[in-house]
C-alpha cells in the first residue's frame, strides 16, 4: 500500500513538471514577479458565510524557472512558508519549508512521447500520465490504477459549454478570457437536480500565465484567484535557492 501510495504521488509530481514545462516553453523572455489572492466563499444551508483568504506569490526568471511561495498560519498561530522551485532546463523540482531547515530536490527522469496522442511516458519505468487535450475529458492513467473521470453510462456524462469572453486588462496586462460550463444531469453523482459549474479564466498571452480564474460551484462554493500585483522584469535569482543554511537532499526517483 505504502509503494503505491509514493507511485502514486510520484505520477502526480511529474504531470505537474510536466504541465509547467509546457507553460514555460516559448516564455523565457518574459520574466516576471506577481502576487496572487485566492478567496473562497462557501454558503450554508442555513445562510451561513464562510469566507477564506490567502496569498501567494510567484516568479518566472529568463530561463523559465518558476517559483511559487505560500504562506500559512501552522500550530500556535505560527506562519509557515512553502516554497516550491521548478526547473525545466536542470530537470528539477526543489521544495522546502520555513518550519524546517532542509530542502529536498528532485531530478526527474527524461520524458518520452509515447504512440498514444497525449500521452507522455516518464523515463523508462512503467508509469504514465494520460492527458487529453481537453482536461477531464479522458481517463487518467497512473501507473497501474485508472481513474475513471465520468460514469460508464453515456446518458450520465456531464454538458460541457466553452465560450470566448474577449479580453480585458487585469493588473495592468492585458488578458483573454474563457468560460468553461459544465452540466451534471440528474443521477451522475447521485444528485436529484442538475448541477452547474462555472469556470473563467483570464490568461495573459504574452506572458502565458493566468491573471484571474474564477469557479462557482454549488457543491464548494465560489473560489477566485487574481494576480493583484505584477512586475514584468527579472527576479532576484535568489527566490530559485533555498536559504542560506539548508540541507539539500537529492532524490533520484528512477535508482528506486
Amino acid at each position: 500500500m505504502l509503494s503505491a501510495l509514493r507511485s502514486t504521488a510520484l505520477s502526480l509530481l511529474l504531470l505537474g513538471f510536466v504541465t509547467v514545462s509546457a507553460q514555460t516553453t516559448g516564455t523565457r523572455s518574459s520574466p516576471y514577479s506577481a502576487t496572487k489572492k485566492t478567496t473562497l466563499v462557501q454558503k450554508l444551508a442555513d445562510g451561513t458565510t464562510i469566507t477564506h483568504e490567502s496569498t501567494a506569490t510567484e516568479a518566472r526568471d529568463s530561463q523559465g524557472r518558476t517559483v511559487q511561495t505560500h504562506t500559512m498560519t501552522g500550530l500556535e498561530g505560527r506562519n509557515i512558508t512553502h516554497t516550491m522551485v521548478m526547473d525545466p532546463v536542470a530537470r528539477t523540482i526543489t521544495n522546502w519549508s520555513s518550519a524546517t531547515k532542509e530542502a529536498t530536490t528532485m531530478h526527474m527522469p527524461e520524458l518520452r512521447k509515447v504512440s498514444q496522442p497525449g500521452s507522455v511516458a516518464m523515463g523508462s519505468g512503467s508509469s504514465m500520465v494520460s492527458a487529453a487535450a481537453g482536461a477531464g475529458d479522458s481517463p487518467i492513467a497512473i501507473g497501474p490504477s485508472v481513474v475513471a473521470a465520468f460514469p460508464a453510462d453515456p446518458n450520465l456524462k456531464p454538458a460541457r459549454q466553452i465560450d470566448r469572453l474577449g479580453g480585458k486588462t487585469i493588473a495592468g496586462v492585458y488578458a483573454d478570457g474563457v468560460r468553461t460550463t459544465i452540466t451534471y444531469p440528474v443521477g451522475s453523482m447521485g444528485n436529484d437536480k442538475p448541477i452547474v459549474n462555472v469556470r473563467e479564466t483570464w490568461t495573459a498571452p504574452d506572458l502565458k500565465i493566468v491573471m484571474l480564474t474564477t469557479d462557482n460551484d454549488p457543491r464548494n462554493g465560489l473560489q477566485s484567484t487574481e494576480v493583484t500585483d505584477i512586475v514584468r522584469a527579472e527576479p532576484d535569482p535568489a527566490l530559485f535557492l533555498p536559504p542560506e543554511g539548508y540541507t539539500i537532499k537529492e532524490h533520484y526517483p528512477e535508482s528506486h
